[in-house]
């Protein structure tokens, strides 16, 4: 079959080029039969613009007399059988003489197309399908300006063809079996066909698409049209006139145009059917010795491979043509497959036992998450006349942040907050010990600063041999005196808002960062905090958190967002700074941990309430 299929393609490619070649000799003929018919009417239509060129010259239609002119113009007509009339216009359009008796009202043609353009074209005009309001009969009308002595229009001269001369010219044209031609205006009115029998004269031209057709073909061509009662015909078409004022066309069956065509087509197709059937007898009796058992071997094969059965192989028959070496390749192929199998499983078994262990770890560090959680403070302190209130959010499933605050007898708290470098597990461990170690120092150390110099030296050989450091601050706070003991490790400085003052400051305590030196004395910074002072401990995970234009959030924000909103509880200024961080940022999580804690010494209206 795919031998023949190339001969099938050849057959068609040759039949439509014989359709082409037939369509155009129809259209070559058409055009010939268009120039004969047109010949004849091109020849009138210039009859009729000498003849108009003529009268518009004569002094009985110049001399404005319209007695005379009438008499002159009927004295003519007899004269030229193929005209209804013969008449002159004023330039607004009103008649003032013709050949034929006008009635008693004015007769007014400046609506008239022949008018209009001879008018605006000081040229003769042919006009459009009309029935004369003189004559009362069917006509082409021409039209031709008749100038005065200065060259201005004085009139239109104008004569109306009748349309038997269209048909009686026409009907010198032998058209073949079962074609038609007519004769159209610009309208698409028809003002002549041959043979007569397919419709009056005087209407428009029923087919849509043959409209269509003259109006995208202004100089003439050929198309196709399917019609529901007489087929599809083939068109050509050409102006009569270059204005395209008059248009000629010939339509011929497509079933005439083709019918050879068509017969040889029907002839080709039988004879290659023929030698299909003798093809095909022949390759099924050498299909079925020499390429269907082989094939179905090779089915049966594949259909074991297919059900699970990867030791399936095809028995080999010695051949070395195509299906025994299609043979060898299946057999080579079901054995790479019988190996990759063994493979997946062994690969399947290492992805089972990797979840497994994917599931252990996560649960572990679940079980990390929570301890590093129940290390930090769940709710506010308030202790000798001070409240104090802190959040931390891990960037991962466990963080290297921590908080914490502690009381110190029945008036003293003392609070740390830290930053181990990284994130995961590594940081929560070191940050583990460093809490673990600033609960045993602050019982024994005096001061923020001690407290820092004793966590130094503790942590100073853990930090450096896992190759991390940490930041931190440190504060006690004394309630009967309002004292403030502050000490800073390469932490971001603490802000203080003062009750009384609008601006905020910075507690710049500079020190080094736990784990840089063995031995570091930490600065203390004392400050006397009053009623309504806030002071706030943060990681700088707050203040260069970047939104998407990557400007910082920035330390400036944070103090005037704590001195805009002083009058708030400390938990309530916390939840407050997060809600403005997460806005700044377009982001419920951050790249850094970030943690908060903010104390505040209540006023005396507070204390009041």
């Amino acid at each position: 079959m795919l031998v023949l299929l190339p001969w099938l393609a050849l057959v068609l490619y040759a039949t439509a080029d014989e359709r082409h070649n037939a369509i155009a000799g129809v259209h070559a003929d058409a055009m010939r039969l268009i120039r004969i018919a047109s010949s004849n009417q091109a020849t009138q239509i210039e009859a009729a613009r000498q003849l108009l060129t003529a009268f518009a010259r004569m002094p009985q239609v110049r001399g404005g007399n319209r007695s005379e002119c009438s008499r002159f113009l009927a004295a003519l007509l007899p004269a030229y059988p193929l005209y209804l009339n013969f008449a002159l216009a004023e330039p607004d359009g009103t008649m003032t003489c013709s050949a034929r008796d006008m009635p008693a009202a004015t007769v007014n043609i400046a609506d008239r197309p022949y008018f209009r353009r001879a008018y605006e074209t000081r040229a003769f005009a042919v006009g459009d399908y009309q029935v004369g309001r003189v004559t009362g009969l069917p006509a082409i009308n021409y039209a031709f300006p008749v100038l005065d002595d200065a060259g201005a229009i004085s009139g239109i001269a104008f004569a109306a063809q009748s349309l038997a001369w269209l048909t009686g010219a026409m009907s010198q044209v032998t058209l073949p079996d079962g074609a038609k031609m007519i004769v159209v205006d610009r309208n698409g009115t028809v003002l002549a066909r041959m043979p007569d029998i397919y419709g009056p004269i005087g209407e428009r031209v029923a087919e849509a698409r043959v409209l269509d057709a003259f109006a995208a073909q202004r100089d003439g061509g050929v198309f196709e049209l399917d019609d529901a009662r007489e087929g599809t015909r083939l068109w050509a078409h050409a102006p009569l006139l270059s204005d395209a004022s008059l248009r000629v066309a010939i339509g011929v069956p497509e079933d005439v145009a083709l019918a050879d065509v068509n017969r040889r087509l029907v002839r080709n197709l039988v004879a290659l059917g023929v030698v299909t059937l003798v093809a095909l007898g022949a390759a099924w009796f050498g299909a079925t010795r020499f390429v269907l058992r082989p094939i179905d071997a090779l089915v049966a094969a594949t259909a074991a491979l297919a059900s699970g059965k990867l030791h399936a192989r095809v028995p080999l028959q010695g051949g070395h043509d195509e299906l025994g070496l299609l043979a060898r390749a299946f057999n080579a192929m079901a054995a790479t497959l019988e190996t990759r199998d063994r493979e997946l499983r062994i690969a399947e078994e290492s992805r089972r036992n990797a979840q497994v262990e994917l599931a252990v770890s996560r649960a572990q560090m679940d079980i990390a998450r929570q301890i590093q959680r129940s290390m930090l403070p769940e709710d506010p302190l308030t202790i000798g006349g001070v409240t104090l209130a802190g959040r931390c959010i891990p960037a991962t499933d466990v963080g290297g942040d921590y908080f914490g605050y502690f009381p110190r007898g029945r008036f003293g708290v003392d609070s740390f907050l830290g930053d181990v470098s990284g994130h995961g597990v590594g940081a929560a461990l070191l940050m583990a010990e460093a809490r673990t170690t600033f609960m045993a120092e602050r019982l024994v150390a005096g001061s923020a600063g001690r407290i820092l110099g004793k966590l130094n030296r503790v942590l100073f050989d853990d930090l450096d041999r896992a190759g991390h450091f940490i930041s931190a601050c440190c504060a006690t706070f004394d309630a009967p005196t309002g004292a403030l003991c502050y000490a800073n490790a390469g932490h971001p400085p603490a802000i203080l808002v003062r009750a009384g003052e609008p601006q905020w400051q910075a507690l710049n305590a500079d020190g080094a960062l736990l784990g840089m030196r063995s031995d570091v004395e930490f600065r203390e910074l004392h400050v006397q905090l009053r009623s309504g002072d806030i002071v706030t401990f943060y990681t700088d995970g707050i203040t260069e958190a970047r939104n998407g234009g990557g400007e910082l959030f920035g330390t400036q924000r944070l103090g005037r967002i704590l001195a805009a909103n002083r009058h708030e509880e400390p938990e309530a200024l916390v939840a407050r700074i997060l809600a403005e961080l997460r806005r700044f940022a377009g982001a419920e999580h951050f790249d850094d941990d970030v943690t908060i804690v903010i104390m505040k010494v209540p006023s005396t209206e507070e204390m009041a309430t």
